[in-house]
């Protein structure tokens, strides 16, 4: 995922060796979550929804996330959160096509702390906008939202 924050579609390549590791994992073992039968969280689902075309938005997300969002905060800090509001309106767009999907649940494990911290000192106007956003695409943290300040 690291490779899509670089460039448009970046980390291609690295899913599509994902996707061949987990068609071509050793059957047995003990090892769960494999194969496509093992339940509806596991990697054979990760790397297959990574490299499905109905997820396409969410590469695109990730590049806007770091390249228009993270990367310019320093220098231009309301500019950059519009970036990663951009990158929000993305993964919405996803979320009401596939809701609870699972990259975007992934998405959020690693960045909900993140995205509190950048909108809690935003103008009221953008913060409005993110809280929104957050609280409709990540159910889990949503009183975390709810509360930022």
């Amino acid at each position: 995922m690291d490779y899509d924050s670089y460039c448009p579609r970046g980390g291609d390549a690295y899913f599509q060796k994902a996707w061949y590791i987990v068609n071509n994992a050793p059957e047995g073992g003990g090892i769960k979550g494999w194969k496509q039968f093992d339940g509806l969280r596991n990697r054979y689902f990760l790397a297959e929804n990574l490299n499905n075309s109905r997820f396409a938005l969410m590469h695109d997300a990730i590049y806007t996330y770091y390249r228009v969002g993270l990367d310019n905060f320093f220098d231009k800090e309301d500019e950059a959160r519009l970036g990663i509001i951009n990158s929000l309106n993305y993964l919405n767009t996803i979320n009401t096509e596939i809701p609870n999907s699972m990259p975007i649940q992934f998405f959020f494990q690693g960045k909900n702390t993140e995205l509190i911290k950048t909108f809690s000192r935003a103008n009221p106007d953008i913060k409005k906008r993110a809280r929104d956003l957050l609280m409709k695409l990540d159910v889990t943290n949503a009183s975390a939202y709810k509360d930022m300040k």
